[in-house]
């Protein structure tokens, strides 16, 4: 006996009946979720500026030695770049000159401080991008991860509307009143993915690199960089973060586990936050204890776009509640306030015989003729035509002027 299928629907297929348009509906939704808003907007700006003021920070600090390091001192490193293969633009410092390299040096500050800012950032990402590997490039041992991550998101961030928001653009585009295009929020939502799927690579990577060791898999990993002497910056905190075995484990487990899980994390608005912050304490706990503020404050202003525009407004908010609701911030406010006011009363002192002289309340060298004048308008409208002449003329003192 034959039992026919069709009357009695299996669930999957009922199912499948009830969804045919299913993919329809989700590509209408992606298609829709790349045109229709630029994603991540605030995370975008908190990136910017925090990303630009690293590399601001990297590039002054290391004015003193940049010539030795990166600029013709540095032509030992030359056999290692031709290894490397750095090609067109990023070649140029190779056998440029100490007056070559300075101006370079001032050209790629200069464009930092515009990305951080947010000036032209459509021109002033890809030629910082080009400006900083090239000058990267001049010595990549004495590189970090912080200075190659960078550089990767640079590219991505050509695509980005970094300026969309906290920007000089963001300013001038609301004076404006420019519209935003179809085109432009697709190629932001695209190198939003991108950044995205970068920081998944990068911590699924380290975690499954650090699974395979034995330090962390018995738990003991964090303590040997805190107490080598090339990490160990703060031996006094080094010892009192590793004087407990149980922290030590802890912190062992909890970074390799977060790490890797950290794709998977991200699906949910809860595990999102707590994957986060698990990372920037990682990121802080390795810029103090191990000396490395440029390596962490860089992958951590990645991680800003993955938090909720609704979220930055807050802390911003927060922020300013706090930095101007203290009595030191309203005592500061008020100095200023005053110092506002004593400079704008002296100017108005200054100014003030000259604008009353040309009001015609002061007797002046140059109020003498207003004076008159106006005398003159009142005796035209007050005395008979046949008698205005000689009226003015004795009330002037003087014959009128032709």
């Amino acid at each position: 006996m034959v039992v026919n299928n069709t009357d009695n629907p299996t669930p999957i297929r009922s199912w499948a009946r009830g969804n045919r348009d299913l993919p329809g509906r989700l590509l209408d939704r992606v298609v829709g979720w790349f045109i229709e808003d630029r994603h991540a907007d605030y995370g975008f700006a908190v990136m910017r500026i925090a990303a630009g003021s690293f590399l601001l920070g990297w590039l002054l600090l290391n004015l003193p030695v940049a010539s030795r390091i990166w600029g013709p001192g540095s032509a030992y490193w030359q056999s290692y770049r031709e290894i490397l293969g750095y090609n067109f633009p990023f070649d140029l410092l190779q056998q440029a000159g100490p007056g070559v390299f300075w101006l370079w040096y001032i050209v790629t500050i200069a464009l930092v401080v515009a990305f951080l800012l947010g000036w032209r950032t459509r021109i002033v990402t890809p030629l910082l991008f080009i400006a900083y590997t090239a000058l990267n490039g001049q010595n990549t041992p004495i590189s970090d991860g912080g200075n190659y991550f960078i550089r990767i998101m640079l590219i991505y961030l050509i695509l980005v509307d970094v300026s969309r928001r906290w920007s000089l653009d963001s300013r001038r585009r609301a004076k404006k009143r420019s519209p935003e295009t179809q085109t432009g929020s697709v190629l932001h939502n695209i190198g939003l993915c991108l950044v995205v799927a970068q920081i998944c690579i990068v911590y699924l990577e380290a975690g499954l690199y650090k699974v395979q060791g034995t330090l962390w898999q018995n738990g003991t990993a964090v303590y040997y960089p805190l107490q080598s002497e090339a990490y160990g910056v703060f031996p006094p905190l080094a010892d009192f973060m590793t004087h407990w075995t149980f922290p030590v484990v802890i912190a062992t487990y909890v970074t390799v586990l977060a790490q890797i899980a950290f794709p998977f994390l991200l699906f949910n608005k809860i595990t999102r936050r707590i994957a986060l912050i698990v990372l920037l304490g990682m990121h802080v706990s390795i810029a103090i204890a191990m000396g490395l503020p440029f390596f962490s404050g860089i992958m951590a202003s990645a991680d800003a776009v993955l938090v909720s525009g609704a979220t930055w407004i807050a802390i911003v908010a927060w922020l300013r509640t706090t930095l101007t609701g203290n009595r030191a911030a309203q005592a500061i406010g008020a100095r200023v306030a005053a110092l506002r006011g004593r400079i704008s009363q002296k100017s108005s002192d200054a100014d003030g015989p000259a604008v009353r002289g040309a009001a015609g309340g002061e007797d002046g060298p140059g109020n003498a003729d207003s004076g008159e004048l106006a005398e003159q308008s009142v005796s035209s409208r007050q005395v008979p035509h046949g008698k205005r002449r000689a009226d003015v003329q004795g009330t002037s003192g003087h014959q009128p002027r032709h």
